[in-house]
């Protein structure tokens, strides 16, 4: 039910004007002077009929201006026996609904006060709307920034309009999302911008395309696979938007297919793994045999006048051979589920170890090799493993660096909190464009490779609970490094009895 406020200092005036007023369904406060009006309007009031001229300090005017900073939304009829333009103007400005005359004609002061009770309804109303549709947006929004999804608006131009919180961060950004270059150019890599322009001009023309996988590189420069689904929109779905307007919601899926990769290399390796069984006995026999018939053939050629020119090729099959039995060595390694022997050690000691073990070799390709680290940095794992990842990262680094005249490597181990990293650096050509892949079975840039070695350290470190990379140096040159967790269990199958 609304209220009435009746501020009139004639009683009986403002007792009769409560009775009319009953009609419109209302309940009538009354108030002889500005003061008892103010008191109360404590609770809200939705019309006053208030006398230019009260008792006290307070005019009707001055009364005006308090109850509409008390309540905006109230409507205020002025009531006055000698109206004058001045006061009648002053009372325009200060937002009255009306300004009668006494004595009143009853039918116009009830459609008078009618009136003014429907407007504050619909200004009630229409605050009441707003309110919800800002906590209804604020709600969405809320939802939108917390999804861990990629939500933008895209124009037809290709450009950004809007975007949630996750994306933000993906980008880099902080309150403000990229502005300028189109989407292509800032959420996908290069050779895929022309691509995901096709897309985008597909959505614009009604189509919606899901599943659309394209790498989207972050302004840290790292490498993210997303999968995008494209909408279009226009005016009538309810954006604000003056034309059509692309919805694209992209998913981060590098997890997901790096997964996916690794079980499917799992899948093959267990594949390999089993042949690798059943031929391994077979092919080492007829290699140990034709080894054996080398050794024969070499001794009864030394008895021979022209012994040198038969043992050359002879020399040549047996280094071919042994070329064979190492490659059958890195094929098994790789294939087979070793289990590690973990204990505590010192990663200093292995790595003074390793240039010790890999020095000669190293001055004969012109190379200088040498250590550094704290020598009270322990990890625990296997160390003849984690010397086989170390051989192997050098013995790369040196060939690299054999054709270029040599160089220096450096063996090094950082401490990084709970991760330890160790580092092979070297200051020859630089890693391969494709580095990314060097670690992946089978995959090689050697002539004569078999694309294991670098794939048996990725899986040796991984057993570890480390990660393995390789990248290109500031200065020149490439670092390959791997990490080693201090204290975590290791791969299944892992001896982890402690050292005292």
């Amino acid at each position: 039910m609304n209220r009435v406020l009746i501020v009139e200092d004639n009683r009986d005036l403002a007792e009769n004007l409560a009775e009319i007023l009953g009609e419109l369904d209302v309940r009538p406060l009354i108030a002889k002077d500005g003061a008892e009006a103010l008191r109360l309007s404590a609770e809200p009031v939705d019309l006053a009929l208030v006398d230019v001229r009260l008792p006290g300090d307070m005019s009707g005017l001055t009364l005006l201006r308090a109850l509409r900073e008390r309540s905006p939304d109230i409507a205020v009829v002025l009531m006055t026996g000698n109206a004058d333009l001045a006061s009648a103007i002053e009372a325009v400005q200060e937002g009255a609904f009306a300004y009668v005359l006494k004595p009143f004609d009853l039918g116009q002061l009830l459609g008078i006060c009618e009136r003014a009770l429907a407007q504050t309804r619909l200004r009630q109303e229409r605050e009441a709307l707003a309110q919800a549709l800002s906590e209804s947006e604020a709600l969405y929004r809320g939802v939108v920034d917390s999804v861990e999804a990629l939500i933008v608006g895209i124009d037809r131009e290709h450009r950004i309009r809007f975007c949630n919180r996750f994306a933000l961060t993906l980008w880099g950004g902080d309150e403000s999302y990229p502005a300028g270059p189109p989407f292509p150019e800032v959420c996908g890599a290069p050779e895929e911008a022309e691509e995901m322009a096709e897309d985008l001009d597909r959505a614009l023309a009604g189509e919606t395309l899901r599943d659309r996988q394209f790498t989207f590189v972050t302004k840290a420069g790292e490498r993210r696979i997303v999968r995008w689904t494209f909408t279009g929109l226009d005016a009538d779905d309810g954006i604000a938007a003056t034309d059509e307007t692309v919805l694209a919601v992209g998913l981060d899926v590098t997890l997901q297919v790096e997964l996916r990769r690794r079980s499917a290399e799992a899948e093959a390796l267990a594949a390999v793994g089993t042949l690798t069984a059943g031929l391994a006995h077979e092919i080492r026999n007829p290699l140990n045999a034709a080894s054996l018939q080398l050794q024969v053939l070499r001794r009864r050629a030394r008895r021979l006048t022209d012994a040198e020119r038969l043992l050359a090729p002879v020399d040549i099959v047996r280094k071919e051979l042994s070329r064979l039995s190492v490659m059958l060595d890195e094929f098994l390694g790789f294939a087979r589920p070793d289990r590690l022997e973990a204990k505590v050690l010192s990663l200093r000691e292995l790595l003074d170890d390793v240039v010790a073990l890999e020095r000669l070799e190293c001055e004969e390709a012109g190379v200088q090799i040498d250590a550094t680290g704290d020598p009270q940095l322990t990890a625990r794992g296997d160390r003849s493993r984690l010397q086989q990842v170390l051989v192997n990262l050098v013995r790369n680094a040196v060939e690299a660096m054999r054709d270029n005249g040599g160089g220096h490597i450096t063996l090094g181990v950082e401490d990084e909190g709970d991760l330890l990293r160790v580092r092979v650096r070297d200051d020859g050509p630089g890693p391969p464009e494709d580095a990314g892949e060097v670690f992946r079975p089978f995959f090689t840039t050697k002539a004569a490779g078999t694309g294991l070695g670098l794939a048996i350290v990725d899986k040796i470190v991984r057993m570890h609970g480390g990660q393995v990379s390789l990248h290109a140096r500031p200065a020149g040159g490439a670092s390959a490094e791997f990490t080693l967790p201090r204290r975590r269990s290791l791969y299944p199958g892992t001896d982890e009895e402690e050292e005292e």
